[in-house]
């Protein structure tokens, strides 16, 4: 006779909204790398979420882990688009801020105005 008292260890405790939240997340974070603010927050948040969605099981569900996944390489396309960025400001204007002296230049405001 089972013991209605006694509760195995883990279970029911995943969260399956956290790993929907985690996935979907997931989905945004790497459809919108050109959306700077939107890709961090999603993804991180995605990360947390798949993390969160175990409930004190070592394994993660296969939704989970794919949100996990996708806010990783979310945030790794736009860690490498920074990245780049930052090398072509420094080789080809010899710096950000000349970079975007000569972008508002071009678009006709002055820059110095502008950013005293």
């Amino acid at each position: 006779m089972e013991n209605p008292f006694y509760r195995q260890r883990g279970s029911g405790r995943r969260s399956g909204r956290m790993e929907a939240a985690s996935f979907y997340l997931g989905i945004i974070a790497v459809t919108t790398p050109c959306l700077v603010y939107t890709t961090l927050i999603c993804g991180s948040l995605g990360i947390v979420f798949a993390l969160l969605s175990r409930g004190g099981e070592l394994t993660l569900t296969p939704k989970a882990r794919a949100g996990l996944i996708m806010g990783l390489v979310g945030l790794s396309i736009l860690l490498f688009m920074i990245a780049c960025t930052i090398i072509v400001a420094n080789v080809s204007y010899g710096g950000l801020e000349e970079m975007m002296r000569q972008m508002y230049g071009q678009m006709g405001l002055d820059y110095d105005l502008i950013f005293r």
